[in-house]
């Protein structure tokens, strides 16, 4: 659509063989999606809201048929975008994302995370949810690809209308398929208390410095969740753009179309849903067993006092959204609640670290075939999200679970939405003087920065005891 735009704006006399390959139109492109993506995330942000307010008001499943519908809607406007082309087409999809707010991707992966939860046993719930990732990632992967496939063959207005016939088969197979939940009125009336914008906020207190009694009757200020919500911040920043980067810079610099794009986009979504599934709870649990110390006195944390009842599943308020990367809601659930696994931690550093090198690494690519290369090593990274949930849920209290959750996910969300916009016109400023490849560097810096924050988060010392108020 920014293509036709510029031959309807501009008279080319001499236009190229390819006649979309000018950089003022991959630079319009890049600033369009850019557009898109904020919008996207803004308003992802507030369907979040609206989701968990659906889920307690009318229960998991009619919130789920909420949230696989509204898209459905939105679609069919974006099916009319598609067909208007040009300038107003590209403003009826940017329009249309408003739809977001009451139905999206943030909204539908409360849901379906917070039914996950629902359904199974205590024990079995984060094997569950890792199961569910991994589905979306390799459903994702599979959209891409059949998606570009398909676009090739009849047209790039074929994968929106069969997107819109697969959401309405979504909505028939909830309303049959899946069970009523009832839902849990205690736990409405409590979470009701605090309302405006302090409802969704609140939950970022857990970042604020927490005051500890050390062993010796010292009083120390731990600044550990901060730092990890930092780090956090800074891992979304430098790595939620990377899908959109890789079909931009590859169309950009080798000239891929929708096939190849949707190639690339299969083999690295795939790949990393088959990580985050089968291979990152083996590394959790081998690392956790290797860094474990002989005894369990060495990591006890004396918080018996202060730690209820575990959370009820229902009072999940927000859901992770990495990477329309989307990573498990809840980290492992220990069976000692004073057991910190210092392992979660340092997965979390060495995770970053090595997606910042590789991630700088792609710098030196020069050949379209090695973007495949690409997208088969940067799914080696993943699991950043994950290991940093399973490391501040252990440095709260567990009556601040759902805060917990709630917070870093809300700065997750920051995160992307900062990401879209700057790195989007970043490149777009990049590609206007022929220097798309620095965009990885600048992705790269981010995330050593984001890893060097990581170095300063840690758990409270052995044997603290928290100081509440």
């Amino acid at each position: 659509m920014a293509c036709d735009a510029y031959y309807l704006e501009h008279d080319v006399l001499h236009p190229p063989e390819d006649r979309c390959s000018l950089r003022e139109i991959g630079s319009r492109t890049a600033r369009e999606v850019a557009i898109i993506g904020m919008s996207t995330t803004f308003f992802g942000v507030a369907n979040l809201l609206f989701a968990a307010w659906c889920i307690k008001k009318l229960g998991v499943k009619q919130a789920l048929l909420i949230q696989i519908f509204w898209p459905a809607v939105r679609l069919a406007v974006q099916n009319w975008g598609a067909m208007t082309g040009g300038s107003r087409g590209i403003l009826i999809f940017q329009a249309s994302q408003i739809i977001t707010i009451v139905g999206g991707p943030n909204g539908y992966v409360l849901a379906l995370n917070s039914f996950v939860t629902e359904i199974v046993n205590p024990e079995e719930r984060t094997g569950s949810l890792g199961q569910i990732q991994g589905c979306m990632m390799i459903g994702s992967a599979i959209g891409f690809l059949v998606g570009g496939v398909v676009g090739d063959a009849f047209g790039i207005l074929a994968p929106f209308r069969i997107t819109l016939l697969l959401f309405l088969l979504c909505c028939v197979y909830v309303a049959l398929a899946l069970p009523v939940l009832p839902t849990d009125q205690n736990n409405t009336n409590t979470r009701e208390k605090s309302v405006g914008l302090m409802r969704f906020f609140g939950p970022l207190r857990i970042f604020t410095p927490q005051k500890w009694t050390l062993r010796d009757g010292r009083t120390s200020r731990q600044s550990g969740a901060l730092m990890l919500g930092i780090g956090v911040f800074l891992a979304i920043l430098a790595t939620g753009y990377l899908v959109t980067l890789l079909q931009m810079y590859a169309t950009t610099a080798f000239g891929f179309g929708t096939s190849a794009n949707g190639y690339l986009i299969f083999m690295y979504s795939s790949l990393r849903g088959l990580y985050l599934t089968l291979a990152f709870p083996h590394i959790i649990k081998i690392g956790r067993r290797w860094l474990q110390p002989p005894t369990g006195e060495a990591t006890k944390i004396e918080t018996a006092a202060l730690e209820p009842a575990g959370t009820s599943p229902s009072g999940i308020e927000i859901a992770d959204s990495m990477d329309a990367e989307t990573e498990p809601l809840n980290p492992p659930q220990r069976e000692n609640e004073e057991e910190t696994f210092a392992f979660d931690l340092l997965y979390a550093r060495c995770s970053l670290v090595v997606d910042g090198i590789l991630t700088g690494l792609c710098v030196f690519v020069s050949e379209g075939w090695q973007m495949y290369i690409v997208a088969l090593l940067l799914p080696l990274a993943a699991g950043t999200g994950s290991a940093s949930k399973g490391s501040i849920l252990q440095m709260i209290p567990s009556k601040d679970r759902v805060d917990a959750l709630s917070g870093i996910t809300l700065v997750e969300n920051v995160a992307r939405l900062s990401t879209i916009s700057v790195f989007g016109f970043v490149f777009a400023a990049l590609a206007e003087v022929g220097k798309t490849h620095l965009v990885f560097l600048c992705n790269a810096g981010v995330a050593l920065i984001g890893f060097i924050a990581l170095l300063f988060s840690h758990f409270p010392p052995e044997g603290a005891r928290r100081i509440e108020g």
